[in-house]
């Protein structure tokens, strides 16, 4: 029975080394924390909201958009910057924001980031026109819109895009004559950061008035555009049934600024094609009216594509990018040489053909960030 203690005090001793032994290495090791310090970062609960005062014509009382794939392109306090994904998708009538914001989504960046971009994809639009409901062409499938003054310093925070867009309405006669209307929507957008939101606003489908400061920066934006991006010539030739349009820009600003169309205005020559059976034969008829129209225009890199009814887009690769960039200093010409024709089917005959009339003057209004326009005189080569 005596004969374990010795065993006993052995192990105490035993462990009581081992602990002097750990505590001694502790004791030398540098004046660094055991467990590393991993730095957190603050996040800002930010909102992607949506203003609109678009102007469209008579008897418009429903403009609804279909948005989706919102994403932010977001520079991160350490330099790195990405696209991120909004998981968002929605329908909002862009009547209902006159002077008010409507939040599409929220999203988590972390404080001190910059939003410098933010892009979002139209899947469909509609518009109520005298109590008739129509399909609506976008110029452009996808837009980016560049954003002012993109820094995120609190922890409500949001970017306000202004989406600014004309509802074009074109006009034109069926195979039986009867009147149609065709609409394309030609946006002009800008955007801003504002940090002065509620939590109300975070919240998705939340609709508040926009406050006068807002509003006043966004029209700053507005007037920057207009005044620093200028139509330095242009040109209107039609040659037969072709016609042609080059348009001359410069960015004489100092920050970059994106062109998204613009739109030709004035009296056209509407030259209806249609097979007609007489007693020798099926054979094409031709008869022109004369039409204020209104002819919108996308932009394919540095060429001008006519958005003129519901099959209009030409052979070949199309961006669904309707936009130019142009940085301070930088001008850039856009072009078109072929013919505005509507067609009733992909490449069928067309149910109409345009021309401008050699002599009268046109009105290019070009459409960005903000407007611009410019008058021109068709000749005749």
């Amino acid at each position: 029975m005596y004969q374990r203690w010795p065993f006993k005090y052995g192990l105490a001793a035993v462990t009581a080394a081992i602990a002097i032994i750990a505590v001694s290495l502790f004791a030398n090791l540098p004046n660094t924390p055991l467990v590393p310090t991993i730095p957190t970062v603050e996040g800002a609960t930010f909102a992607v909201m949506l203003t609109d005062p678009p102007t469209v014509p008579a008897g418009t009382t429903q403009l609804n958009l279909t948005y989706t794939d919102i994403a932010l392109h977001v520079i991160y306090p350490n330099g790195t910057a990405e696209w991120v994904p909004v998981d968002a998708e929605g329908t909002v009538n862009l009547f209902s924001l006159i002077n008010m914001t409507q939040t599409l989504a929220t999203v988590t960046v972390p404080i001190n980031s910059t939003v410098d971009k933010v892009q979002f994809s139209i899947a469909n639009v509609t518009a109520v026109i005298n109590d008739e409901t129509y399909d609506v062409t976008a110029l452009s499938e996808t837009f980016v819109v560049k954003v002012v003054n993109g820094a995120v310093n609190k922890t409500l925070s949001g970017v306000l895009i202004d989406f600014n867009p004309t509802l074009v309405q074109i006009q034109a006669t069926d195979e039986n004559d009867a009147i149609v209307f065709y609409y394309v929507l030609v946006p002009s957008a800008n955007a801003i950061i504002v940090d002065e939101i509620t939590s109300a606003q975070t919240r998705v489908g939340t609709i508040i008035e926009i406050g006068e400061h807002n509003r006043v920066r966004l029209n700053r934006v507005q007037e920057e555009f207009n005044k620093n991006v200028t139509i330095v010539s242009a040109t209107l030739t039609v040659n037969g049934n072709t016609t042609g349009l080059s348009v001359t820009l410069k960015n004489e600003g100092d920050i970059t600024f994106r062109i998204f169309g613009l739109t030709l205005h004035g009296e056209f020559n509407s030259t209806q094609n249609r097979w007609k059976l007489s007693g020798h034969g099926w054979r094409m008829e031709h008869r022109i009216k004369r039409y204020q129209q209104t002819i919108p225009f996308r932009v394919n890199d540095t060429s001008l594509i006519p958005v003129y009814g519901a099959f209009w887009k030409p052979a070949g690769y199309v961006n669904p990018f309707s936009s130019v960039t142009l940085n301070p200093g930088e001008s850039v010409t856009l072009t078109f040489n072929d013919v505005i024709a509507l067609y009733t089917g992909w490449k069928q005959d067309p149910l109409w053909t345009v021309t401008p009339i050699a002599g009268n003057n046109y009105t290019i209004r070009l459409m960005g960030e903000g407007f611009q326009t410019y008058t021109v005189t068709a000749t005749a080569v």
